[in-house]
């Protein structure tokens, strides 16, 4: 039954389809687009085909799922967190900044940023939209202002809303899911900056201090002031059209990954089948083509956007790849996509939060620690000759000098890394260590002697790298003292600059739900990624920490666990099964979310013809006659003001004066 009257505006776009296989409705001076489909990474891609990638800092975590479109990035609540993205497309005449935002509850105290840009250190040429202070009223600043226009909307949490605003010559529009919500003008816009932040105020003088807080998606600059029909036409994911494959998975640059991952994309806007291009030479999966498949053609014409290579990823490898999307016929065209690389998971990773001590009486501020804490150390690994990064001691006068390490938990080592002493006078003073012996222990008590070994003398230079690896053989150990028998000199003083201690991954990691994680679904299986020497694995899952039964031993890295209760706090652990080997795994918890949401009135539109208003769904004394009225009588239908949670809820009538003297709402559920 038709209550209210509904108007459809149809709007007819031209799409143009560019060289670079990339559909767009006349959205010219595109600068940057950037999805925000990444799974992992610390690169956000530019979609645009210019060419500025951003790079993440911060808090931030990619959300695979979730997103307006796709997926999205959510900023966790540290405030100097945000993407950098280069400005050189930008216009201080005009321009457009648009994206899709979700905010977290609860929210930040502090103020959040949308876009920031200004120049420094007038903070000048101000580009930004923001909610200021611990409010969430939509704010603009431009040019020599920070509160150009201010409270334009106020934002409810948890509700995607599209953000937009343009300048252009002193005027500005500013809109809200793609309605002019405020105009005005302007000055003082002169000069862009080198870079933008994504979620921040773009001050490079503080770091950072006012990121947003929530979901951001689907960010766009233009190098001109869009009209609104065009706001429109990107509010709506025109700029996702795109011929080429998109969202590698793993992301372009990816470390870490795992030696069992499959590889996955978003497909082309017109693709039929995909050809995969897949190797260890980027030259030859960038050249190859059908006709020239030079041995990197593995997969030609599949229907899927998943492809699975064959047995394991070799340890340590970087490998390229290459989506090529295909048209149906009869043009049977073929998109050359990007080619993307990752690198498999290295043969071992460098063991955190180490513990220094010593059996010898160091200057303060020269301890032990100073061999564990990476003072010295710079991005490339080398260290400095400053006396105060590293560790100098007299021996005892009546034993041999140690150093102890003790680790977080037993760990099968790989490897010991070694920085000797390295002030600029080292090859006269000899203080660094020469000949060891090498001992490890499960337990602090009972040592067993791995092996004896010489450290090699430090250069003196301030570009010394680690010269000295000496192979643990997989001794599983909790601490390791390395005695010395001798220094390079015979000063009776040793000192150290830095060590590093490499482990196997033979432990169950990253788990799902993540430790600590709150809100899970009851109905959620555990995951994890599995040691590397694991052939089976052992579930231990309850609610009592200290008492966790055995639930299963599963052949692969992920359990199926009867649907768990409300409201309640879980803990498991995962012991890894190898070949002779039982590695206990660190203890996991999780919280189950306190109820489960059946309607939470947030999907419901003013679309009668789409049969999307909330009385099409909660039928009321319209259809089955009691004295109920879900809804207003003209649009908004939902309320919008009294609510919960989010940003409308169910307004219900009622009149019990008439047969049959009460009001009902119903609703059928599929299940």
């Amino acid at each position: 039954m038709k209550r209210r009257l509904a108007c459809l505006l149809c709007i007819f776009l031209l799409l143009v389809l560019t060289s670079g296989g990339v559909v767009r409705a006349s959205v010219a001076g595109l600068a940057g687009y950037w999805s925000l489909d990444e799974e992992s990474g610390l690169t956000a891609a530019d979609s645009s085909g210019n060419g500025y990638d951003g790079t993440l800092s911060g808090d931030l975590h990619w959300q695979p799922t979730g997103g307006r479109w796709g997926g999205a990035l959510l900023y966790g609540g540290e405030n100097t967190a945000h993407v950098e993205v280069s400005a050189a497309g930008m216009s201080a005449s005009a321009g457009s900044v648009m994206m899709w935002g979700n905010l977290t509850e609860p929210q930040p105290s502090q103020t959040r940023y949308f876009f920031g840009h200004t120049t420094q250190p007038s903070y000048g040429n101000r580009i930004q939209l923001y909610m200021d202070g611990s409010n969430t009223e939509l704010d603009l600043g431009l040019g020599g202002a920070h509160a150009t226009r201010t409270n334009i909307a106020v934002l409810q949490t948890q509700q995607w809303y599209h953000v937009a605003f343009t300048w252009d010559n002193g005027s500005y529009v500013v809109y809200l899911d793609g309605e002019v919500a405020a105009t005005g003008s302007y000055s003082g816009l002169t000069a862009i900056h080198d870079f933008v932040w994504i979620g921040n105020d773009g001050n490079p003088v503080s770091e950072g201090v006012e990121a947003f807080g929530g979901l951001l998606d689907e960010v766009a600059i233009c190098s001109r002031a869009l009209t609104q029909e065009e706001i429109q036409y990107v509010m709506n994911g025109g700029l996702r059209e795109k011929a080429t494959a998109t969202g590698p998975s793993p992301a372009d640059g990816e470390t870490d990954v795992r030696r069992d991952a499959t590889l996955r994309w978003i497909a082309g806007k017109f693709a039929a089948t995909h050809d995969v291009y897949f190797g260890t030479v980027q030259a030859d999966v960038e050249a190859a083509d059908r006709g020239n498949p030079m041995g990197v053609l593995v997969s030609q014409g599949q229907n899927d956007v998943v492809y699975d290579p064959a047995g394991l990823l070799e340890i340590g490898q970087t490998y390229y790849w290459r989506i090529d999307e295909v048209n149906a016929a009869p043009d049977s065209a073929v998109y050359k996509g990007d080619v993307w690389s990752f690198t498999a998971e290295p043969m071992a990773y460098a063991v955190q939060d180490v513990i220094a001590t010593s059996n010898a009486v160091a200057e303060e501020g020269l301890g032990p620690e100073r061999t564990v804490d990476g003072s010295g150390l710079n991005d490339a690994d080398q260290h400095s000759t400053a006396a105060g990064d590293m560790w100098l001691a007299d021996a005892p006068e009546d034993e041999p000098i140690w150093i102890q390490f003790e680790f977080d938990k037993v760990y099968k080592l790989h490897e010991l890394l070694v920085w000797n002493y390295n002030v600029m006078f080292e090859p006269v003073l000899g203080f660094g260590f020469k000949d060891v012996t090498i001992e490890s222990s499960i337990n602090g008590v009972d040592w067993t002697v791995v092996t004896d070994a010489q450290f090699a003398r430090a250069t003196a230079r301030a570009d010394y790298v680690a010269n000295t690896a000496i192979a643990l053989e997989g001794v599983a150990a909790k601490f390791v003292r390395v005695t010395a028998g001798s220094a390079w000199g015979t000063t009776g003083q040793f000192g150290l600059s830095e060590v590093r201690f490499m482990y196997i991954p033979v432990q169950a990691r990253q788990p799902e739900p993540a430790d600590g994680a709150v809100n899970v679904d009851p109905a959620a299986g555990l995951s994890w990624r599995a040691g590397r020497e694991a052939i089976s694995h052992e579930v231990y899952f309850g609610t009592d920490q200290n008492d966790l039964p055995l639930a299963g031993s599963p052949a692969q890295a992920a359990f199926t666990l009867a649907e768990l209760l409300f409201g309640t706090t879980y803990y498991w652990r995962v012991d890894e099964v190898g070949d002779g080997d039982v590695w206990a795994g660190d203890l996991w918890s999780f919280a189950t979310q306190e109820f489960a949401l059946i309607d939470g009135f947030e999907t419901y539109t003013d679309d009668i013809d789409a049969g999307e208003a909330i009385f099409d769904t909660w039928l009321d004394g319209w259809v089955n006659n009691t004295g109920s009225t879900v809804g207003y009588i003209t649009a908004p239908f939902a309320e919008k003001t009294i609510v919960h949670s989010g940003s409308q809820s169910m307004p219900l009538q009622y009149d019990n004066t008439g047969s049959p003297f009460y009001s009902e709402a119903e609703r059928q559920f599929a299940s």
